[in-house]
């Protein structure tokens, strides 16, 4: 029984410091009016027929009112739960709620752009968690938890005062200025070690700070809600926020304390050079200083913000985050200095110059091939030129891959790769072997490209069938095995290859690289995937040689992979079968397949249409030869953007096998990518298609004066 009273005794205690906190809250309002204004938005709800005072008395009593709108003539009272935006109104007077200790209501708080969402979502849940009704609820009164805050703000105790601000929020947590207090406090708390403390207190910290700044309503305490903002921001090392969240404050109050955590944070922080490089290994060298922000892309002359010895730089670059200076020479000493000023993309420049004092040193000892062309001419002196940095020597590895292990070469990844340690040890273990090995010497010019020529005649006095492929590297080189080496993959022929595919099968043409004129006599042998022989020929006097159709059209492992010529035991060369003549895939061509027995070809004589205007679609239809195929129907169907067939127009191609249909579009055409579909056999696939646009479009004109 004395339990039950005691706690109904503190039930009591807690509903009088609340109610009693509530009614020195409307004695310390007070209401400042201004004429002919209207306070918009936010309206709370109306009173009717009541005077200006009734008004004013009405909205003090109500904790929820914070201004109102008062209409004099019809004598209507709107009572707003906040305002924002004074608008004039003829005949209406507008009124707030003030303080009555003469600090103004500024209003309702602005968004902050820099403050992340996921952050208000988790002040949001930190709110939800203190208010929620299973939380444990203090048995003190809202007085008494305020003063042992204080008391142990004032001892040093900031985990206890942390906790009792906590409490207290629970029991009102509209109450701004106990959420200043509790963020505060939690950042001032050092965490425990070997807990999650160092993660939670600063991310509680941060959502009192965003929930006191939603609720105070005065200069002086707005700007102390967003130092604290940026104090847990800074914590969570999100710098960029927390810079502007210092800057919002000090735009509020100007205060001495706040300035110099903000002036520290931007030294630590804000735009900055955080690192820079040296580009030593090519032929022009560059000082390279890295900034923390974007730099301006445009109207902005960064040299005038960079010296070199105290004098104007030859060249600079500025892109992105970085400032190169160009210009400079190797083994020389440099003091490069980017003054205070430099500016940002966000506004923001550099407070005082950096000077970086570095030393460009010499090259690094490097080889590499000049090209990845790999057929050497056989009537010529044959030399492989080799391009060395900083080298007297270089250490030269040549090695041969059997004719027979062409088609395991081709199916992988190494093929005209450059190839490193372990690639080398595969080559020389599984497809092939080394055949020469030694220094090839260089008349070296410090830090210049030197090029020299590797005679491949003396290492290869007498030839066999194969790829070669020769590395190269400095003689004291000790990279490690993955590191990957210049690499030049070669063969030495006087055969060139081309070939096409028919509906004879595959065409092949041999000519002499050195007179152009046909070779006859050379064998040929088409190897698949799987190393199976799928057929032999050998080049009449034109240089053609002609294999099966059947032969191509192999599945799996019996696809073709290389197709090697032989003349004689010295003149050896292969194609590779997998791969296009010409790469154009960095063209965005990919090329058209080759027709069958009838070939049709459709096109609209511009890609994109209006409604109410008539598509013209025409199609040819040839046979293998080119001759026109007459009497042929085709059967057009026009398919909509959302896929649904719209309609099908039937062509007798009477006329050279050629075909004209036209499709007028209804006012209501769908918008979007329209489809063609050419058929022999609308239940079979298409022999041709054509895609065109339907659009709401103005044409460009021109505008002569």
């Amino acid at each position: 029984m004395a339990m039950r009273a005691a706690r109904g005794l503190s039930f009591l205690v807690l509903l009088f410091f609340a109610f009693s906190g509530v009614a020195q809250a409307a004695e310390a309002r007070r209401i400042v009016t201004t004429d002919n204004s209207d306070y918009f938005g936010f309206d709370l709800r109306s009173d009717q027929n009541v005077s200006l005072d009734q008004c004013k008395t009405t909205c003090l009593g109500d904790p929820a009112c914070r201004a109102f709108t008062y209409n004099t003539k019809a004598k209507w009272c709107f009572l707003k739960s906040d305002f924002n935006q004074l608008k004039p109104f003829n005949g209406a007077i507008a009124g707030k709620v003030a303080n009555v200790d003469g600090d103004p209501d500024i209003g309702a708080p602005p968004e902050l752009a820099f403050f992340p969402g996921w952050m208000a979502d988790q002040a949001q849940q930190y709110r939800n968690k203190l208010t929620d009704p299973v939380y444990d609820k203090p048995t003190e009164g809202l007085g008494a938890l305020q003063a042992a805050a204080e008391q142990a703000q004032l001892t040093g105790d900031h985990r206890l005062a942390m906790q009792k601000y906590e409490a207290a929020v629970t029991v009102l947590p509209d109450d701004g200025h106990l959420w200043l207090g509790l963020a505060r406090e939690t950042l001032a708390v050092q965490p425990a070690s070997n807990t999650s403390e160092g993660s939670t207190l600063p991310a509680n910290g941060t959502s009192a700070a965003f929930n006191a700044y939603k609720l105070v309503r005065t200069t002086k305490t707005r700007a102390q809600a967003l130092a604290l903002l940026g104090a847990g921001l800074d914590r969570r090392d999100l710098y960029r926020p927390s810079l502007q969240a210092y800057e919002a404050s000090l735009a509020l109050v100007s205060s001495p304390s706040v300035q110099a955590d903000y002036a520290d944070l931007k030294a630590r922080k804000g735009f900055r050079v955080i690192d820079h490089t040296v580009d030593a290994d090519t032929s022009a060298p560059r000082i390279c200083a890295q900034f923390s922000e974007d730099l301006v892309k445009t109207g902005v002359d960064y040299s005038q913000f960079v010296t070199v010895d105290n004098a104007a730089p030859k060249g600079v670059e500025a892109k992105d985050k970085q400032i190169c200076v160009e210009g400079l020479e190797h083994g020389q000493h440099y003091e490069v200095t980017f003054r205070a000023g430099l500016p940002a993309a966000i506004g923001e420049v550099t407070n005082a110059p950096v000077v970086l004092s570095i030393y460009v040193q010499d090259r690094a000892p490097s080889a590499r091939f000049t090209g990845d062309s790999f057929v050497l001419p056989a009537g010529a002196r044959r030399g492989i030129p080799v391009v060395t940095v900083n080298m007297n020597a270089a250490k030269m590895k040549l090695y041969r891959i059997g004719d027979r292990s062409l088609a395991q070469l081709l199916s992988g990844y190494q093929f005209l790769k450059q190839l490193d340690g372990y690639d080398l040890s595969n080559i020389s273990d599984q497809m092939g072997s080394p055949v020469w090995e030694g220094q090839l010497d260089i008349a070296n010019d410090l830090n210049k490209e030197v090029t020299t020529s590797f005679p491949v005649d003396e290492a290869l006095p007498q030839r066999k069938p194969g790829v070669y492929v020769l590395t190269a590297q400095a003689v004291d080189d000790h990279s490690d095995e993955y590191d990957s080496r210049a690499t030049q993959w070669f063969v030495v022929s006087d055969i060139g290859l081309s070939t096409y595919t028919g509906q004879d099968g595959l065409n092949v043409f041999a000519r002499s690289l050195g007179s152009a004129k046909p070779i006859t006599g050379a064998e040929l042998t088409l190897l698949a995937r799987n190393n199976e022989i799928l057929g032999t020929a050998t080049t009449d006097a034109e240089g053609r040689a002609v294999f099966n159709p059947g032969l191509t059209r192999g599945e799996g492992g019996m696809v073709p992979a290389v197709l090697m010529a032989k003349q004689g035991d010295n003149d050896f060369v292969f194609l590779d079968m997998g791969r296009a003549g010409f790469d154009l895939s960095d063209r965005g061509v990919t090329g058209r397949p080759a027709p069958g027995a009838l070939d049709v070809y459709a096109w609209t004589e511009r890609g994109i249409y209006r409604v109410g205007e008539d598509v013209h679609v025409a199609a040819l239809a040839r046979d293998g030869a080119a001759k026109a195929v007459e009497n042929l129907p085709l059967t057009f169907i026009f398919t909509r953007p959302d896929g649904v067939e719209d309609r099908r127009i039937v062509s007798d191609g009477a006329s050279a096998g050629g075909h004209a249909v036209d499709l007028p579009l209804e006012p209501n055409a769908m918008r979007g990518t329209w489809t063609v579909s050419i058929h022999t056999d609308p239940k079979q696939a298409a022999v041709a298609s054509q895609m065109f646009l339907v659009e709401d479009f103005v044409p460009d004109r021109i505008e002569f004066d």
